[in-house]
C-alpha cells in the first residue's frame, strides 16, 4: 500500500493506494472520511490523436455529495498517466469549509496525486 498525506490551511488530504492486478484502488479522504463518490478510469487511445493515451471515466455519487468533483479528474489523470484501470473512492468532509479551504483541499489533492505518480514513475519505469 502507498500512503501519502498533504496538509495546507489545516486541510489534510490522505491518499491510500492498493495495487490490484493490473490496476489501482485509490482512496482520497480528508476530514470526516466517508464514501461520497467512486470513479473508474479506463485508459484508451485518444480520440483526437490515437497515438496518445486518454481515459474514459464512469462515476457513481452519493446523493447530496460533491466528491465526484475530486474523484472524476483524479481517476482520469491516474488512468491516463499509468495506462491502467484505476478506481478512486473519494470522501472529503470538513465542517464550515470556506472558499479558501476548498482551494487548499484541491491543491492538496493535486499534490498527493503528483507525488503518487512521481513515486510510481521513479520506482517502476512508468512513462
Amino acid at each position: 500500500m502507498i500512503e501519502i498525506d498533504k496538509s495546507q490551511a489545516n486541510m489534510t488530504i490522505k491518499l491510500r493506494a492498493i495495487p490490484l492486478g493490473d490496476g489501482w484502488n485509490v482512496a482520497l479522504t480528508g476530514g470526516k472520511a466517508h464514501i461520497g463518490a467512486v470513479a473508474m478510469g479506463i485508459p484508451r487511445a485518444s480520440l483526437a490523436d490515437p497515438g496518445q493515451t486518454s481515459a474514459s471515466v464512469s462515476v457513481l455519487t452519493v446523493t447530496g455529495h460533491m466528491d465526484d468533483e475530486i474523484a472524476r479528474p483524479a481517476a482520469y489523470v491516474l488512468a491516463k498517466e499509468l495506462k491502467q484501470v484505476v478506481v478512486v473512492t473519494c470522501g472529503i468532509h470538513y465542517d464550515q469549509i470556506t472558499p479558501e479551504d476548498i482551494l487548499a483541499v484541491r491543491k492538496n489533492v493535486q499534490e498527493v496525486l503528483a507525488e503518487f505518480l512521481a513515486n510510481l514513475t521513479k520506482n517502476s519505469g512508468v512513462s
